[in-house]
């Protein structure tokens, strides 16, 4: 057997230790400029960038998002339950649209989001007909359908002027029938962290921003209304070996390789983790698991705050001062500047009554800035 070339080693290891450094050296650069753009911002302003509203309707003049966005929110969510891409919004020009009407009132770009998962949820069916689900991917048995599905949205997501994609799904499937059913990418954490990570590779790698749901999982639920978060508050009962080995392996996995731009957080109460409150207003998920023990630094956003398991228990104002206070970075819900106003009232009484500190607001700012940064929604 040849020896090995002493000199091809160390060259190769001198260009991975200068891809390294010019790694760091642009990491410090976008922080640089993140700080000097936060010390430059109003508190409205940056309270603004801490909340995700939701599109209504197809007429963006006349809808209740320029008024939002005046009030300098992060940025906006479509969904076709909200009648977007119903005429006259029924065409990639005319979404693309809306979003460059929208960038152009806003201060700070906006992240453009959509849930596009494929199957089930395939928001932009619309425009590009269907999309495989996690199921589907799975059941080819080859990782790299996965993540062709990914780069596949992301470039459709790309013609629609879309930056963010609140996908992939990795709750991993417990019981039998599961909640999210085709959703789901398997039953094992490997299996699911294996599609679920192709998916999310393929989609970031093209420039388009993935986001890891429902932590810290909803695999653990049958099908069935007094399950569902949209109406009620689901609880998890699995004991903490369990959500080790099952529930929160495609998490430490993909944290640790993948660098997940964001990570959903979900409203179930999840009891070996925190009994009384629902994981998204919970430190003890968000902040001990989620970042303390997963290790996971990027951005983190809330489910819809008006969802029955939220509102029925708190009014959104205090729902949002529960989420920054548990550890997430965007609370995701608000569809009118009355409801902007709400959580940015609820957020500046939290501020004042020591519940939230500015500093505590500037870390979460710091987060979503550099995310905006890194997927180049803020230019460098």
């Amino acid at each position: 057997m040849a020896a090995a070339n002493p000199s091809s080693t160390s060259s190769q290891a001198a260009v991975a230790k200068g891809n390294e450094n010019t790694y760091e050296s642009l990491e410090q650069q976008r922080l640089s400029k993140v700080k000097a753009l936060i010390s430059g911002m109003s508190l409205d302003e940056k309270l603004g960038q801490l909340i995700i509203v939701e599109y209504l309707g197809t007429d963006y003049d006349n809808s209740p998002l320029p008024p939002m966005i005046a009030q300098h929110v992060g940025g906006y969510l479509y969904q076709a339950a909200n009648r977007n891409f119903q005429y006259p919004s029924n065409t990639i020009d005319a979404v693309k649209q809306v979003g460059d009407l929208a960038n152009k009132d806003a201060r700070i770009p906006l992240l453009i989001a959509v849930d596009q998962e494929g199957g089930l949820v395939n928001k932009i069916a619309t425009f590009f007909g269907d999309a495989p689900s996690a199921a589907d991917l799975t059941a080819t048995g080859d990782p790299n359908k996965a993540l062709e599905a990914g780069q596949v949205a992301a470039n459709h997501m790309q013609q629609l002027g879309i930056n963010t994609n609140l996908a992939p799904v990795v709750d991993v499937q417990t019981v039998t029938p599961p909640l999210l059913q085709s959703r789901i990418f398997g039953s094992d954490g490997d299996t699911v962290a294996a599609y679920a990570g192709a998916f999310l590779n393929g989609v970031q790698k093209n420039n388009v921003i993935g986001c890891l749901k429902h932590f810290p999982g909803l695999g653990a639920l049958t099908a069935g209304n007094e399950n569902d978060p949209h109406l009620a508050l689901p609880v998890v009962s699995s004991s903490m070996d369990t959500l080790q080995k099952y529930d929160l392996v495609p998490y430490k996995k993909l944290i640790a390789t993948q660098k997940p731009a964001m990570i959903m957080s979900t409203d179930v109460v999840t009891t070996a983790i925190d009994p009384d409150l629902p994981a998204e207003l919970s430190p003890k998920a968000i902040n001990g698991v989620l970042r303390k023990q997963l290790g996971y630094i990027g951005v983190v956003i809330t489910d819809g705050l008006y969802m029955g398991g939220i509102i029925n228990h708190w009014t959104l104002g205090e729902a949002a001062v529960l989420s920054i206070i548990a550890g997430n970075d965007l609370i995701e819900g608000p569809t009118t500047a009355s409801e902007v106003a709400e959580v940015v009232q609820a957020f500046k009484d939290a501020i004042k009554n020591g519940r939230l500190s500015e500093q505590r607001i500037d870390e979460s700012l710091q987060r979503i800035l550099l995310m905006k940064m890194q997927y180049g929604i803020i230019k460098a």
